[in-house]
């Protein structure tokens, strides 16, 4: 299948940055292209996802590269139009270095966003090739992981993560708090976030700051 053919006319208009969701903006003000994000912590695929969200709900194509156990109904609940997106298996050996550069060569002449995760042994040569491509494209990558070859512009690293809406035992799971930390080369100075991430109605959305009641306040200077 030639993947730039099959989806190139569809493309958005080369500005840029690509649009993120209102919930990444105090993390992530704005996505350039020709850049890479680095998504980490106990929610990186999820973190990687939304990433995504806002620009393909805009009409940017996704790929997602050797990523096995990336969910297409978690992308979909997340917001992720699924018509939006593809995913490229390589199969047996996928995380060998050559095999995984030929099919991000592919995926980056036709799709804006490519969602990978970089292999564990990869040579110099071969990672500024492909970044050179990246930059050369105007593509966005979002890494899975670390990566130890890979120096990404951007760090989003969930530093916590919190189900509610089971208590006691017993409930059913409404949502996921997680605390996102934002550093790297493009980021002046740490950044910090709450998301919901999913939401109670399974969307990406900002978590509001928790708040220390005040009768719990006021019993802890009682106690003082």
């Amino acid at each position: 299948m030639d993947l730039a053919a099959a989806v190139a006319p569809m493309t958005l208009a080369r500005e840029r940055t690509v649009p993120v969701h209102d919930a990444l903006r105090p993390l992530l003000p704005a996505l350039e292209r020709g850049r890479s994000v680095g998504c980490d912590g106990v929610t990186a695929t999820s973190l990687a996802l939304a990433v995504a969200v806002e620009a393909t709900a805009a009409g940017a194509w996704l790929a997602v590269v050797d990523v096995p156990w990336l969910g297409v109904e978690a992308a979909a609940e997340l917001g992720v139009p699924l018509e939006r997106l593809v995913r490229v298996d390589p199969g047996h050996g996928g995380q060998q270095g050559r095999a995984w550069a030929e099919l991000m060569a592919a995926a980056l002449d036709g799709f804006e966003l490519v969602i990978t995760r970089v292999p564990a042994r990869l040579d110099a040569g071969t990672v500024r090739r492909v970044q050179a491509r990246v930059q050369a494209r105007g593509a966005i990558v979002l890494l899975v992981g670390t990566s130890r070859a890979w120096s990404t512009d951007v760090a989003l690293r969930a530093t916590r993560s919190t189900w509610e809406g089971v208590a006691d035992g017993h409930g059913h799971l409404r949502a996921r708090r997680v605390a996102v930390e934002a550093t790297g080369r493009r980021v002046p100075r740490p950044r910090q976030a709450e998301l919901w991430l999913p939401g109670p109605g399974g969307r990406l959305a900002a978590a509001p700051p928790v708040v220390t009641g005040l009768a719990e306040v006021t019993e802890l200077r009682a106690a003082v």
